[in-house]
C-alpha cells in the first residue's frame, strides 16, 4: 500500500507528516511517522523559527483499519526560538498535547457514543470504555447563551453525578436540546435561567410541577407557562379511568365482566375505532 494512502486512512491532515516505515504484527500495524521541517511560530514571543532543538518519539493509538489495530510511532521535533530562546514542540492537527490517540479517532469514538452506549462505542473505536468516558467529559459542549422565544423544561431519570434525575432545557420551535442540568432542584433551574440572556423568552412549556413553575417565575417574572401535552393528557386519562372504575364497581356481575379490559378501548380515538369496537364503546 502506498504511503500517502496510509496518511489518508489515518485521517492525518498535517502536510509535513510523512510515513517512515510500516511493520505488520499479528492483528496490529505499527506505523512509524516523521515530520518535515516547517517554520513555526513561537508560543512565547510569536517570532518565526525553523531551528530544531531536539527530537522525541511519541506513541499514539490510531483508528482501526479492517479490524486491525494501528499503533503510531511519531518522531516529533522540538524547536528553538532564536529570538527568546524558548523551546517548544511543533503543533500538529493529528494529535493534541499530552494525548495518546489521534484526534480523528477521538471524533469517531464520540460519534459512535452518540448513537450507542459507551461500551459499544469503545469496542468499535478500539479503546477502553474509561478512556472514552474521559474524552467525552473533557470535550467542551457548546451551549446557547441567549435562550429562544419558547423553551421546554422537563426532568428525566439519568442517574448521573450522584443525582437520580436531571433536567433538560429544549428549544420548542426548533426541536433542539439547549442544555442539560445536573439535577432537578429549584435553585439549579433558577440559577441556570438567571445566567442566560432570557430577554427573548415568552413561552415556557413544562410539566405540572409546582417547583418548576416556582423556579421559572422567580427567574423570568411572568412568562406564558403551558402544561405540555403528555402530562396534561395523562391527567385526563387518569380522571377518565377513575370514573370507569367507579361505574364498574356499581354494576351487576354480568355487565361488570363485560366492562373489564375496556380501559384502552375508551382511551382510543373515535376515528380509529372499527365497527365492533365502536359498538363496545356505545355499550
Amino acid at each position: 500500500m502506498q504511503y500517502h494512502l496510509i496518511i489518508d486512512l489515518l485521517g492525518i491532515k498535517d502536510k509535513q507528516v510523512e510515513v517512515w516505515d510500516i511493520k505488520e504484527e499479528p492483528a496490529t500495524w505499527l506505523v512509524e511517522l516523521y515530520t518535515k521541517v516547517k517554520k513555526q511560530t513561537c508560543p512565547s514571543c510569536k517570532a518565526k523559527t525553523k531551528r530544531v532543538h531536539s527530537y522525541r518519539k511519541q506513541l499514539i493509538q490510531g483508528p482501526n483499519l479492517s479490524h486491525t489495530s494501528v499503533k503510531i510511532s511519531l518522531r516529533k521535533r522540538r524547536y528553538l526560538c532564536t529570538h527568546c530562546h524558548h523551546t517548544f514542540y511543533e503543533h500538529l492537527q493529528m494529535v493534541d498535547r499530552y494525548q495518546r490517540c489521534t484526534n480523528s479517532l477521538q471524533m469517531s469514538a464520540r460519534t459512535y457514543s452518540a448513537i450507542g452506549s459507551f461500551t459499544d462505542a469503545a469496542r468499535l473505536s478500539g479503546m477502553t470504555t474509561n478512556r472514552l468516558i474521559r474524552l467525552f467529559d473533557r470535550h467542551p459542549l457548546q451551549t446557547k447563551k441567549v435562550l429562544p422565544r419558547a423553551i421546554a423544561i422537563d426532568e428525566f431519570k439519568g442517574d448521573a453525578g450522584g443525582e437520580r434525575f436531571q433536567t433538560v432545557i429544549a428549544d420548542v420551535e426548533n426541536k433542539e436540546i439547549i442544555d442539560i442540568l445536573p439535577d432537578r432542584k429549584v435553585d439549579t433551574i433558577k440559577e441556570y435561567l438567571q445566567s442566560r440572556d432570557t430577554s427573548k423568552v415568552q413561552i415556557v412549556v413544562m410539566d405540572l410541577s409546582k417547583s418548576f413553575k416556582q423556579a421559572v417565575q422567580k427567574a423570568l417574572g411572568n412568562p406564558l407557562i403551558i402544561a405540555d401535552r403528555f402530562h396534561y393528557m395523562r391527567q385526563v386519562y387518569w380522571a377518565l379511568d377513575e370514573i370507569r372504575r367507579e361505574v364498574q364497581r356499581d354494576l351487576d356481575k354480568k355487565p361488570r365482566i363485560q366492562m373489564k379490559r375496556s380501559k384502552k378501548l375508551l382511551w382510543k380515538s373515535v376515528y380509529k375505532l372499527d365497527e365492533e369496537e365502536s359498538e363496545k364503546v356505545q355499550k
